[in-house]
């Protein structure tokens, strides 16, 4: 998806003449990407390091579930991330034209049982929330909540044999079915984020590159072996380990200090037939993502990927562990934590006999930087440039929500 490295990392920065970049970035995450795509299209010289290789972290994964908060009781947070879902469509169409390369991209809705009576309260509550906060420029309402009847379950959700999607034994009272959630390939949009970048005359992608050091007082940075490459600008976008690279900058975003750890997920692919028309189905952090063709086909052409997940564990990484063994528990993938598979069999059944076609496990930013009105710590991510450090911004976090947000510029 981007350059090999085959020669001395000084050597190619040298050669590739982005020994002083106007942008470096840290991370080929889709951070690091979409910062370096839009730092290309103004016509600045980007230069993206990356310590694994592109997509070898969190956003190398195959959910690809981009889904709203309710919404109700709207806030500023959830403005943006429904200006983030609602314009992906275009940049993901951009991407697609500038690189001929297909992303998965399909806006298919969302599914969620309603499993008790007081379920359709709040329903209706979140009905009347989209209604008023999801419009577009002119006003209008783009898109809709509602509420899907059981019995409407079984005949308008169904799967090529005839089963339901969304099992109507789990969902008493039916189901609540957005037409604003998405879903996206995100190793197809990493690949074309990256060909984009390394493709283009002005960017440029080093692999096996892990960056030592930040200075922030000449913005420049150390490689492990030693190379030292200076910016116009830095750009921190490599995951949860971002938090260890500026823990010593004191860095901090709106007054507050950017803290943040490593929460590790895994999810499974299987093999399964199906229409693209079908939704996400969501319930007590279980996702149920049907995937295009993008994602892979049977032998007749017919899509047959859907992912599965996922979980999240904050004790994953031994005590005092060596490189060796952090990398073996990052993608070391826990058989026997399947409470989220499980769960997801009793919402689509069709889906328990399925092939497995990979299982993926790794690690996802969190931050923990609190509300400074709540105190309460939530999912958003942080990005912007960092106090005191006009050279420097960091992308990190967006706890599950990354892929909605990273293309907005920041």
């Amino acid at each position: 998806m981007s350059q090999k490295v085959h020669t001395p990392i000084q050597h190619q920065v040298q050669a590739g003449n982005h020994g002083s970049p106007d942008l470096l970035v840290i991370g080929a995450g889709i951070f690091g990407l979409w910062a370096a795509r839009h730092a290309l299209k103004r016509g600045e010289r980007v230069l993206v390091t990356e310590k694994r290789s592109v997509g070898a972290g969190a956003s190398g994964g195959f959910l690809g579930a981009l889904m709203p908060h309710m919404p109700d009781r709207w806030n500023a947070k959830k403005q943006m991330q429904y200006e983030g879902l609602r314009s992906l469509e275009t940049a993901i169409a951009a991407l697609e034209a500038d690189t001929g390369l297909d992303c998965g991209y399909r806006r298919c809705g969302r599914l969620m049982p309603l499993v008790h009576e007081k379920m359709l309260d709040h329903l209706a509550e979140r009905v009347a929330g989209a209604d008023e906060n999801w419009r577009d420029e002119t006003g209008r309402q783009a898109f809709t909540l509602e509420h899907v009847a059981p019995g409407e379950l079984e005949n308008r959700f169904v799967l090529p044999d005839g089963n339901s999607w969304l099992s109507p034994d789990v969902a008493s009272f039916g189901a609540a079915h957005d037409t604003l959630s998405a879903r996206v390939n995100p190793r197809a949009c990493l690949a074309a984020l990256a060909h984009f970048v390394d493709s283009h005359e002005n960017g440029r992608i080093l692999e096996g590159a892990e960056v030592a050091a930040l200075h922030r007082e000449t913005c420049s940075v150390t490689l492990a072996d030693g190379t030292a490459i200076s910016a116009g600008r830095i750009a921190v976008a490599n995951g949860w380990e971002a938090y260890g690279l500026i823990e010593g900058m004191a860095a901090r975003l709106g007054g507050q200090k950017v803290t943040g750890r490593g929460v590790k997920g895994q999810a499974v692919l299987l093999e399964l037939p199906h229409g693209d028309d079908l939704p996400i189905v969501y319930d007590s952090g279980s996702y149920i993502v049907p995937h295009g063709n993008a994602m892979g086909v049977d032998g007749s052409g017919r899509a047959n990927r859907i992912a599965v997940g996922s979980t999240s564990i904050d004790a994953w990484l031994p005590d005092g562990a060596g490189e060796g063994a952090l990398e073996a528990a990052r993608t070391g993938y826990n058989a026997a934590d399947t409470g989220f598979f499980d769960h997801a069999c009793t919402l689509c059944p069709a889906i328990a006999p399925a092939s497995v076609a990979e299982r993926w496990a790794n690690v996802r930013p969190r931050n923990t930087i609190p509300d400074p009105k709540t105190g309460k710590i939530g999912t958003e991510p942080v990005f912007g440039q960092l106090q005191d450090h006009e050279q420097i911004s960091v992308a990190v976090g967006g706890f599950k929500i990354s892929f909605g947000l990273a293309h907005l510029p920041w």
